[in-house]
């Protein structure tokens, strides 16, 4: 996700210094024009502003927090935008100790996937102090293309979630009514047009799947964030038999999936590869 961010922002005209630990990522966006930092504290030194795009709450909190991290660089006033997919309490932490070391912190969550940035097709879900949202909206801007403000930090990342968690389970029993509908001797077309007139939004890339194409391998957030989801649900004690169900199926797809295919890919092939077999 970070490299075509980047991209579209020297695109718009901002100066862009970047950090990787992958030393090809950052020599790919250099021959574009950004400028190759010696690490974090060294990029945040010379920003106004500082974008982290990662994985996992341990690697963000060491990369931000840690020895020679983001918040070691960052000078006063400047601003933290965490973009990750990590839950709404690591955000909260590393929010409040950017804040009380004079810094700005704006938490953003990414709804897209990485070819939706290029041509401004991703919605940015925005949390913080509102005045600082707002003076970050022109960078906003030059990524995706629109921003809802979701209130406190630790609220755009717990939507982040609530979204996925809905779309896991829509794109499920999709594929699972699909299985049902083939079993019992309903065409792909039959079915396929009940989509197109019911979830005219899914019909397409149902129908491309359907065809052999739409089976990408571009890394998806979905099975992330619905384990964050369970896991908030299971410590704040809140039902969610639905979503632990939709885990589990989650699961069992991915110990299927040796091409690689995101979240949607995988589940339709593993409710194939079921139906083939059963």
């Amino acid at each position: 996700m970070g490299t075509p961010m980047a991209k579209n922002l020297m695109k718009a005209g901002y100066p862009v210094a970047v950090y990787d630990i992958d030393e090809k990522r950052m020599d790919h966006l250099a021959e574009a024009g950004a400028k190759k930092a010696r690490d974090a504290s060294d990029l945040a030194s010379q920003s106004d502003v500082v974008l982290t795009v990662l994985t996992w709450p341990k690697v963000v909190e060491e990369a931000v927090l840690g020895e020679g991290g983001v918040l070691t660089g960052l000078k006063k006033g400047a601003i933290l935008m965490e973009c990750s997919s990590i839950d709404h309490e690591t955000s909260i932490r590393i929010g409040e100790k950017v804040e009380n070391a004079g810094c700005r912190y704006v938490e953003a969550a990414l709804m897209g996937r990485p070819y939706e940035i290029e041509p401004h097709n991703l919605l940015f879900l925005s949390a913080g102090r509102k005045e600082t949202v707002q003076e970050c909206e022109p960078i906003f801007l030059a990524i995706g293309k629109k921003i809802l403000y979701a209130g406190d930090v630790g609220k755009a990342k717990l939507l982040k979630i609530a979204n996925a968690m809905f779309n896991a389970t829509e794109t499920i029993i999709m594929h699972e009514a699909l299985t049902w509908c083939l079993d019992n001797q309903v065409t792909q077309e039959g079915f396929l047009a009940l989509m197109k007139e019911r979830r005219p939004e899914r019909a397409s890339s149902l129908e491309q799947m359907m065809k052999g194409g739409g089976l990408d391998t571009h890394p998806s957030w979905t099975a992330k964030d619905v384990y964050h989801g369970l896991k908030i649900g299971e410590e704040k004690e809140i039902p969610t038999p639905l979503l632990a169900t939709v885990n589990a199926l989650i699961n069992l797809a991915k110990a299927q999936n040796k091409e690689g295919y995101s979240f949607g890919g995988m589940m339709f092939k593993y409710y194939e590869r079921n139906r083939k077999t059963s």
